[in-house]
């Protein structure tokens, strides 16, 4: 295993996007910029994952790295060489497609093996049975696409990617149709696939638990830039502006206005009628209006009497076992605000509470900017 593992590795390649642009012409119609001068240095053998809504870039991108749409401007470099101007058959990168891409005539099995016998490869039935028996498809080789679910077929295009063994793999939605037993299962397997082998990979995703568990760095898209750039612990942790803080988590950070005051060495923000958090961002001013992100796994219902924090009223308790999320009517707040609580006490419908967060975890964002007031 050791001996495969380092082969592996050794052949994946660094991947560096430099500046890429790519703008859409139509006649009679405004140019459209679908990815605006886009920087991503990604280390051989790293898994990245895109993430980001729906119309963001991040597709295009997959495509163009990939040699399937031509690139506007900037360049693409797989390893020391530029493939910005290469055709696809020879960047040596695998695709997985969200809309499977197999061919009806051919079996499973055949499908898996296609790529590989047109390269001359050795052991390409040996090569096909282990793949099948790592993602669980043993029993589907001998059917044809068109005798399989959507699942099924999803499954099929991850593994005819992955048993290529490419330097570089791109997954475009790889886990979208498939349930959730089957998703977490070849979620699992494929994170142990990319460490067994050694791609470096790229998974262009919109959802966020996808992005988190499989990727060694994220890329927070939106409108063809990308907005933050970092390991998960820091996108989730350490957001760099309204965006990335609002798209990640779950459930969705809490965002509601608030002035900010300086008492002594310490900065407040008020929010609401009454309510005050202690907040870590140093670069604001008196009265300064911000806006609050406070997420409800950082909130803290254990508040001493004295201690500042915010209170409200119970509109929805949700008993989740391992803890309770609250719905809370804070005064002077437009929205209810939702509030991570402890496994042990339960809560009713109307009953008061209060709760406050580490200073550090009480985020201040730009009112006009969106970006992180720190």
């Amino acid at each position: 295993m050791t001996t495969t593992t380092d082969t592996a590795v050794s052949t994946a390649q660094r991947l560096v996007l430099d500046r890429l642009y790519k703008t859409f012409e139509s006649r009679n119609r405004e140019s459209f910029a679908a990815v605006r001068g886009i920087d991503l240095d990604i280390e051989p053998g790293e898994m990245v994952a895109l993430l980001g809504p729906s119309g963001c870039g991040k597709t295009t991108t997959l495509r163009m790295i990939a040699g399937l749409e031509a690139v506007t401007s900037g360049d693409i470099r797989i390893g020391e060489t530029s493939v910005a101007s290469l055709p696809a058959k020879r960047r040596n990168v695998g695709v997985g497609f969200e809309s499977y891409a197999l061919y009806p005539p051919l079996s499973v099995r055949e499908n898996l093996a296609y790529g590989l016998k047109a390269r001359r490869a050795k052991n390409v039935d040996q090569r096909v049975d282990s793949m099948a028996q790592r993602l669980g498809m043993t029993d589907l080789l001998d059917l044809r696409p068109a005798a399989l679910s959507s699942g099924q077929k999803q499954r099929i295009a991850l593994a005819r990617a992955l048993i290529r063994n490419p330097p570089v793999l791109l997954l475009d939605e790889p886990l979208s149709h498939l349930d959730a037993s089957q998703r977490q299962h070849v979620r699992r397997e494929l994170k142990v696939l990319q460490r067994e082998f050694g791609y470096t990979t790229i998974v262009v995703t919109h959802d966020q638990l996808e992005a988190l568990s499989l990727a060694d760095r994220m890329a927070v898209m939106d409108a063809g830039v990308i907005r933050q750039f970092g390991s998960p612990d820091e996108i989730f942790d350490d957001p760099d502006n309204q965006f990335v803080a609002d798209f990640v988590g779950e459930p969705k950070i809490n965002l509601v206005g608030g002035t900010v005051r300086i008492d002594g060495d310490r900065t407040m923000v008020h929010i609401g009628r009454a309510g005050e958090l202690v907040t870590a961002s140093r670069i604001v001013q008196h009265d300064q209006q911000v806006t609050v992100g406070l997420r409800p796994q950082d909130c803290r219902t254990d508040v001493s009497p004295a201690a500042p924090c915010l209170e409200g009223e119970i509109k929805v308790y949700e008993n989740l076992l391992e803890f309770g999320q609250a719905t809370v009517n804070v005064p002077g707040v437009d929205d209810a605000m939702v509030v991570q609580t402890p496994a042990g006490h339960r809560w009713t419908r109307a009953d008061p509470i209060r709760f406050t967060a580490a200073p550090e975890r009480v985020y201040l964002f730009d009112t006009e900017t969106g970006e992180r007031l720190r």
